[in-house]
């Protein structure tokens, strides 16, 4: 039995709990579960076809409240952040207030996508509690305009996706139709980004694999100082370990948490 004496219980509870967010904050890989929301209830994304998208089933509860799924993945595996994709943000610009405020009081920090198109859309998401804020390049209409969204010490306060579908860069701004995804980096990291998402859509909720993984591992060698997420495709603590080998710093995954594919155990052995 293991014994303390004066404040010695409380040391060793701050050594445990700085450990465990270590371990999630950069001194390796972060695992970022997702959850894709639609009117209010969580759903099952697959190959970016969003009509298609069915209310999600897990096995770690009945509810398909997303606050409910946050918490049963907060307990499950521990994790500090979320990434949410709000639909209806992103598909009508009618972000699902209510429910991100539910899912900030389960105390997991939240990094969203709801379809930002300008400076007040991240000012809205930051007064309902959201950490970080997602501008995507399938939503924003002037990414030459990007440099009067919120800045904090010199770089831009916002987390910036580079969305793709089948390795072609989606773009919502027609200046950067038909363009290359690298070119895109290069632009944005220029305008003072410092936290990037590359993401193919269509591999989302398939289980093919990362395909993004050589487009993250050209960054990360040409710009080591970036915070790199990926994701879309994970299937197994294979595809942990080869997008850790890229030197990524977060990695997406939603369907193989749900569906028992990938457990705790899997996480900590392959990182």
């Amino acid at each position: 039995m293991m014994l303390f004496h004066g404040g010695a219980f409380f040391t060793w509870l701050r050594e445990i709990f700085e450990f465990r967010t270590l371990r999630n904050s950069g001194l390796r890989m972060q695992i970022i579960p997702v959850i894709d929301i639609r009117n209010g209830v969580a759903v099952r994304a697959v190959a970016g076809d969003r009509q298609k998208y069915c209310p999600l089933v897990t096995r770690l509860t009945d509810s398909t409240e997303p606050a409910e799924i946050l918490r049963a993945l907060q307990a499950e595996f521990s994790c500090n952040t979320c990434y949410v994709a709000d639909l209806d943000g992103i598909e009508r610009g009618q972000i699902n207030r209510c429910t991100l405020a539910e899912m900030i009081r389960m105390g997991v920090s939240l990094m969203a996508d709801a379809g930002v198109k300008t400076p007040d859309d991240v000012r809205q998401l930051t007064d309902i509690g959201v950490d970080r804020v997602i501008v995507s390049s399938e939503s924003l209409v002037r990414i030459d305009l990007l440099h009067e969204y919120p800045q904090a010490a010199g770089t831009l306060d916002i987390v910036f996706s580079i969305d793709l579908k089948r390795g072609q860069l989606l773009a919502a701004d027609a200046a950067w139709q038909g363009r290359s995804p690298m070119e895109l980096v290069r632009e944005v990291i220029g305008m003072g980004v410092r936290e990037l998402i590359v993401l193919d859509l269509a591999a989302v909720g398939t289980s093919g694999g990362i395909p993004t993984l050589d487009v993250c591992r050209t960054i990360k060698q040409n710009w080591p100082e970036v915070r790199l997420i990926s994701g879309g495709g994970v299937h197994s603590s294979d595809c942990l370990k080869a997008a850790s080998a890229t030197g990524i710093d977060g990695l997406l995954i939603a369907s193989a948490l749900h569906d028992g594919r990938l457990t705790l155990a899997d996480l900590d052995a392959s990182l």
